[in-house]
């Protein structure tokens, strides 16, 4: 009874069939139906005076209302590196005093570290942030969000473990956060997909798989609104030299 139960359960997002763009361009962003666009944010940050040091290459950035809101990657002496974040009210001119978002990081690895990733959700004021880091714990993909408008993280939660670390993205539309990621656990590369319904304070659904066995899947792009959620990631054939293609999946959350 209990195996059929489970295998009866409803599952927790009503997908559209998989669909894919090109992915000449490589700077875009995702929107909650599963429209490829230009990036804006992406360019911003190479252009914003931002807090420094920071490692080349890791600044996120992300608007919530009329702040924008920024994480990256800061290398300690020993090749360790904190996790910070800051705040600007003025699109990037000034910003606000780091804020520590993960300071638990052992891997001495310096700046070869996939960047992090942020979300800022206008209507409650949260920020959320995800990232692998090597931890005191062990290496995988977390999650750590500010409830008072990116002054202050709460502690890290473990959203998988895994030695292979890589690239996350998060989104957030009220209750719902969604984190996509590279599956730090996966033979071949693969994209998986964590759930919260309760802004970010529990992820109910921690590892659902994405991407499919058709190709390697790398660099995840996610976005939710309201209930409809769309992830998409670079595919890439495993055994010939066929350009990479954007994989997109749609969908309803139950």
């Amino acid at each position: 009874m209990l195996a059929w139960c489970a295998a009866c359960a409803e599952p927790p997002v009503d997908w559209a069939p998989e669909r894919t763009a090109s992915a000449s361009g490589s700077r875009v962003a995702l929107t909650s139906d599963g429209t490829l666009l230009p990036d804006t944010l992406a360019d911003l940050a190479e252009r914003v005076t931002a807090p420094e040091p920071r490692c080349a290459g890791s600044l996120a950035l992300a608007r919530g209302g009329v702040h924008l809101f920024a994480t990256w990657w800061a290398v300690r002496a020993d090749s360790s590196a904190r996790l910070l974040a800051a705040r600007s009210d003025d699109r990037g001119a000034t910003w606000s005093a780091p804020a520590a978002v993960d300071t638990t990081d052992t891997g001495v690895v310096g700046c070869r570290r996939a960047p992090p990733s942020i979300a800022a959700d206008s209507a409650s004021g949260y920020v959320h942030v995800a990232y692998a880091l090597r931890g005191r714990e062990g290496p995988g993909v977390f999650f750590s969000h500010s409830m008072d408008g990116g002054r202050t993280f709460h502690e890290a939660v473990p959203i998988v473990y895994g030695e292979r670390l890589g690239r996350t993205s998060v989104a957030a539309d009220g209750d719902h956060v969604v984190v996509a990621f590279e599956d730090p656990n996966s033979i071949t590369p693969r994209v998986g997909l964590a759930l919260s319904r309760s802004m970010g304070h529990i992820f109910e659904q921690r590892l659902l798989p994405v991407s499919s066995d058709n190709g390697v899947a790398s660099r995840p792009l996610t976005a939710v609104r309201g209930a409809h959620l769309a992830v998409a990631w670079e595919r890439r054939a495993t055994t010939d030299d066929s350009p990479a293609v954007f994989a997109i999946k749609a969908g309803t959350l139950h």
